[in-house]
């Protein structure tokens, strides 16, 4: 017998019973019975795939390294192993797959290097120095792997949004300030910073101010063969530093031809920054330009001191909330600071930059709001936009709890993703009407290219 049959001889059975308890407990019946007939949401798992299928080929296999054929998605994300000579990488994105396959090969040429006659001279040159010496023995070992700590799924429960490590002073001063006044704060911004600075980087900084070309030279190299000189990969740093100290302390001037099948992905204007301006110039920008934006004293200390972080994506982030003057802002920054591994911090530099690209190729921003401890812009007509840096997304309890919520209720909502939606989510989103923009980054691309 179906469900409507059940339904109908329980509902004639109520008007039989004379009792107003039993009346209540007929309706309770009922009330479950539907509750039970109710189609459950889908669920999801993530899907096992085929990287030739959807990654290029010039990152799939070369020389000196080899991706596995297998990809996976974890907390929404493309994970990779890449095996190389130089180690194996275990790898999250697309985006950093091509940055490491380009450092491979700039590891290849830093190797090819190595092995010349007037390397070999300047570094052993190098050695002799007690600094340089001391710096060699502290540089090893390196790891093997480089491990992936999970987390993304603290944001889409609405974790992040919490009062941790100082955050909870980064909005304290939230009213605009006359022009003399923000003048007469990084003024003394200035002043503070250059006592609290903190460092930023391995023991090489504390030996670059006894050597004080040693920095500059490794900016350089990192330039010519552009690469981030605050990348998280050690074999990468290793080498920048070796040719640096032959560059320095040694005399090496070797010109090489060098690869150029990749840059950075970050702006142009952050990659100058990084390459041009010394560590320390870098983090005193970011701390009076924050400053500026209205965050409390100590809570720059934290975003300082923030080792989750690279400098490179510190200022990153500094630039596109620069450009940003939005009401809110400051609360996207009080988010990125409850990053507590490589991962959410990498996923909190997309959000940023996500924002910041809408805003400024696609429509300007009215303001920016928590809801559910997600970070969502809202536009002047009404409507509201919530970014995802989501690899693959498909329909999972997490998601389910986020997306229809009440907190995210709009008449005109939008989810841009960095990649794609399997087709469950992508159904479910249109029946709970969510908009849906797939393949962002793409999408900024070419409304860049269109200005």
């Amino acid at each position: 017998m179906g469900f409507k049959g059940i339904y109908y001889i329980r509902l004639f059975s109520y008007f039989r019973m004379p009792s107003s308890w039993l009346k209540i407990i007929a309706f309770y019946g009922l009330y479950l019975s539907a509750r039970l007939g109710a189609e459950p949401e889908p669920i999801e798992g993530p899907p096992l795939l085929f990287t030739k299928d959807f990654i290029p080929a010039e990152l799939q296999a070369g020389e000196r390294f080899e991706l596995s054929p297998l990809g996976h998605v974890v907390n929404f994300g493309y994970e990779f192993r890449l095996s190389s000579d130089f180690g194996e990488f275990d790898i999250r994105g697309i985006d950093m797959l091509a940055e490491r396959v380009h450092e491979i090969a700039v590891l290849d040429k830093l190797e090819e290097i190595s092995k010349t006659k007037a390397f070999t001279t300047s570094f052993s040159e190098a050695l002799k120095d007690p600094v340089v010496k001391s710096w060699s023995v502290a540089r090893r070992p390196i790891s093997s792997v480089i491990r992936i700590p999970g987390g993304i799924l603290r944001y889409l429960q609405g974790k992040f949004y919490q009062v941790k490590r100082g955050s909870e002073k980064v909005v304290a001063k939230t009213k605009r300030k006359r022009k003399s006044d923000a003048d007469k704060e990084e003024s003394e911004n200035r002043e503070k910073v250059d006592g609290t600075v903190k460092k930023v980087g391995t023991t090489t900084r504390k030996l670059s101010r006894r050597h004080f070309g040693f920095e500059k030279a490794k900016r350089a190299w990192a330039r010519r063969l552009k690469v981030d000189p605050y990348s998280t990969n050690e074999y990468l740093q290793l080498g920048l530093e070796r040719i640096a100290w032959a560059s320095t302390v040694g005399s090496f001037a070797g010109e090489f031809g060098i690869p150029t099948n990749a840059v950075l992905s970050y702006t142009l204007q952050t990659q100058e920054m990084v390459w041009n301006q010394s560590a320390t110039e870098l983090e005193r920008r970011n701390f009076v330009s924050l400053g500026n934006m209205g965050v409390e004293h100590s809570a720059l200390l934290v975003f300082n001191d923030l080792g989750t972080y690279t400098l490179t994506e510190k200022t990153l982030i500094v630039l596109a909330l620069e450009n940003m003057e939005v009401e809110g802002r400051l609360s996207l920054v009080q988010l990125l600071m409850e990053a507590e591994s490589r991962d959410e911090a990498q996923m909190m530099v997309k959000l940023v930059t996500m924002f910041g690209n809408y805003h400024r190729l696609v429509h300007p921003i009215n303001c920016f709001s928590i809801r559910r401890g997600l970070a969502v812009a809202e536009l002047g007509d009404g409507s509201m936009i919530l970014p995802l840096a989501l690899d693959y997304l498909h329909w999972t309890p997490e998601i389910t709890d986020a997306l229809l919520s009440d907190a995210l209720v709009g008449e005109d909502r939008t989810l841009w993703i960095e990649g794609v939606a399997s087709t469950i989510a992508k159904r479910r989103l249109e029946q709970c009407d969510w908009k849906l923009e797939e393949n962002s980054s793409e999408t900024f691309k070419w409304l860049a290219t269109e200005l």
